[in-house]
């Protein structure tokens, strides 16, 4: 499908890249005729993909003093007065000495870049200077909803299924066919066909502005390209990025062992769906098990992969990598047949490790009974482009059936066994034993981790709306009470806030745990609730909905604190080399980025769950979901009692809210 050579991303290094993808997006994909056409694109939009990309805002820099106001605002209840007395001393001097010198070279640096921003550049380093394993530690998974059809949960269905609309939607973007990522605050006025051809008409530098009149907001759109034919490459002290977009072919892991195939013809269509059907079932006929599998070495510590990936490529195995690393993404087949909400996390968060990539920037997941998920290597993006590619590709999905329980797997095109490769790795005896070295320290490292997943259909969004209460704001306030009444203390809380709004967005911290949740929580610990204070506490909840609603539009407009302090920080000691101010290593800061509760929403219809390891050893990972009528979480730790105590009290909190408004008769206020 013709395209770029390697991009390699490390740090300023990212823009070049992107314009050397975008080069790629503006050709074209030939189709023999509308049928065929119909069939190779997820959409047409006639606003084209990067038509917003160049009159996106630049993220701001916050002011240094608005910085330090909210974080000492964010530490206030998190510490004893003492404690809090001292942080601020110390946060004082740094904001009125160093801290000023700092910020002002940082923005001077930032004035000079046009084509970034000012944390692009520290937090892709952050993310790929990390030494430790990425498995636990940065990928995160997402379960996809089953299909409403049973007889479409098929193995070799749902992944023929998924193949190709994940080969449409990125058809589709490759020519700017992808309808832009808009978030619409008037959809009835927006998201119509006379904005789409008003938009259009409008040139790209100015036509961010036009769709602000219509109080729509494209998004950036510049991760997207990395969905596909990515991999993170291992190599000593800081690992690269890289993306081939040349190549068209698929990887699918089964047993261990590795095989490519074919997603498009001569004609560059995509194979028909009985011949992608045709090429998984071939896979899935395959019974016999690797012996050596590599898949284990992409979960051990970065250095020491690189290590033992430079001795693979020495013995041999360099274009046979490749073949992994260029991929289109990766296909997982699993033989377990697992149900369980809980016991898929566990399959979906790591599982396997001879049946994973977990380099792959995207790989879905599928088992025995169907059931699926993406787990994505998280330093190339975030959740806006891997949630937007697992939406669209499971509608698709349920919409199309291309595959279903009529098709037959069909291939005449040659012999399947010359389109269907199974890829072979030259290993002496070193190469093995660092398998079974990685296998074991996989084991070890994944056995400590303990999951738990939890449904409630007693109320969801709807409901809480009524009393003006922020959905997010219910669920966060939920972890705030629930921790307090098990662990009699406040911690640091990290909820990720997408900055997407700007030019190469990623994301900024919202601090949930504050003063207002404190007071809540103190407040139902302290108290037998009943009716005749159950409205004093729907105010306590609304006021944490008041104060947590602000923080959250602050995180949007990249208006927190902990972005620009990492910035600082990365700034005096990576690009200055001048020793770590104390503040950095004072008890405050240590405190409040030892995020003891970590969590992010995934509150759509087509994610039956969603999570990731705590952060910290002590710590617990959170994803959680408020739905129309429903609200559920699945929560990690590696304490299991802790565990069991935290999530009895996440459902007894949610249970007492429910209790609480249900009985209170306090309407939304206005």
């Amino acid at each position: 499908m013709g395209g770029t050579k390697y991009n390699r991303l490390l740090g300023n290094k990212y823009v070049r890249n992107y314009k050397n993808s975008l080069a790629y997006l503006s050709s074209t994909i030939k189709a023999s005729n509308s049928k065929t056409e119909h069939y190779n694109y997820l959409q047409k939009s006639i606003i084209p993909t990067y038509h917003f990309q160049k009159s996106l805002q630049k993220l701001k820099i916050p002011k240094l003093d608005d910085t330090f106001d909210r974080y000492f605002r964010a530490l206030k209840p998190l510490l004893s007065p003492a404690e809090y007395d001292q942080a601020k001393k110390i946060g004082k001097k740094f904001q009125n000495g160093e801290a000023i010198q700092l910020d002002k070279e940082v923005r001077e640096l930032d004035a000079k870049n046009k084509s970034s921003n000012y944390i692009s550049e520290p937090w892709f380093d952050m993310y790929l200077t990390a030494r430790e394993s990425i498995v636990l530690n940065y990928n995160p998974f997402i379960t996809f909803a089953a299909d409403p059809n049973p007889q479409q949960m098929n193995q070799a269905i749902r992944a023929s299924n998924f193949l190709i609309s994940a080969a449409r939607f990125m058809n589709s973007l490759r020519v700017c066919k992808l309808k832009p990522e808009i978030f619409h605050l008037n959809p009835e006025k927006s998201d119509t066909a006379v904005f789409e051809r008003l938009m259009r008409l409008l040139p790209e530098s100015v036509s961010f502005y036009g769709a602000y009149a219509f109080n729509a907001y494209p998004l950036d759109m510049s991760q997207y390209f990395r969905l596909f034919n990515s991999t993170r490459i291992p190599r000593q002290n800081k690992d690269e990025l890289m993306t081939d977009t040349s190549k068209n072919h698929m990887l699918v892991l089964h047993k261990g062992n590795f095989y490519t195939f074919p997603v498009f013809d001569e004609q560059n269509n995509i194979y028909k769906p009985e011949e992608i059907y045709a090429f998984f079932t071939q896979i899935l006929s395959s019974g016999e098990r690797a012996e050596f599998s590599l898949g284990a070495l992409t979960a051990e510590e970065r250095n020491s992969w690189a290590s033992v990936r430079d001795h693979l490529e020495k013995l041999g195995n360099k274009e046979t990598l490749n073949q992994i690393d260029t991929a289109l993404f990766c296909i997982a087949l699993d033989d377990c047949e697992v149900t369980d909400p809980t016991e898929m996390s566990h399959e979906f968060l790591y599982g396997d490790p001879t049946n994973r990539w977990f380099d792959k920037s995207n790989t879905i997941i599928i088992n025995k009974n169907g059931h699926a998920a993406v787990n994505f290597e998280h330093s190339w993006g975030d959740g806006v482009a891997v949630l937007r590619f697992f939406n669209e590709v499971f509608d698709d999905t349920v919409k199309k059936e291309f595959v279903n329980t009529k098709t037959r797997p069909s291939f005449s095109r040659g012999t399947i066994e010359n389109y269907v490769k199974k890829l072979e790795f030259n290993l002496d005896e070193k190469a093995k034993s660092s398998i079974r070295k990685a296998e074991e320290n996989y084991r070890i490292a994944t056995s400590r981790l303990n999951i738990k997943n939890f449904e409630q259909d007693s109320f969801g969004r709807k409901f809480a709306k009524n009393f003006g209460l922020s959905p997010d704001s219910i669920m966060q306030s939920g972890i705030q009470v629930a921790f307090y009444k098990v662990f009699k203390k406040f911690v640091a809380t990290y909820e990720s806030a997408s900055t997407s709004a700007f030019k190469y967005g990623r994301t900024e911290t919202i601090r949930p745990a504050s003063m207002a949740t404190k007071r809540l929580a103190e407040y139902m610990f302290n108290k037998k609730i009943d009716e005749s204070n159950s409205a004093e506490v729907i105010s306590l909840m609304q006021e944490c909905s008041k104060y947590h609603n602000k923080l959250v539009k602050e995180g949007a407009m990249g208006q927190g604190f902990d972005r620009h302090l990492f910035a600082l920080k990365y700034h005096a000691t990576n690009r200055k080399k001048q020793p770590l101010p104390e503040f950095f290593s004072s008890h405050g800061y240590k405190f409040i980025n030892h995020n003891i509760l970590s969590t992010s929403t995934l509150a759509y219809p087509n994610i039956l769950n969603g999570g990731f390891a705590p952060v910290v050893p002590d710590g617990f990972g959170i994803g959680y979901r408020i739905l129309e009528k429903n609200l559920g979480a699945c929560v990690s730790s590696y304490s299991l009692s802790e565990l069991n105590e935290f999530v009895h009290a996440l459902e007894n909190t949610y249970d007492q809210f429910y209790d609480i408004m249900k009985k209170t008769p306090i309407k939304k206020k206005n």
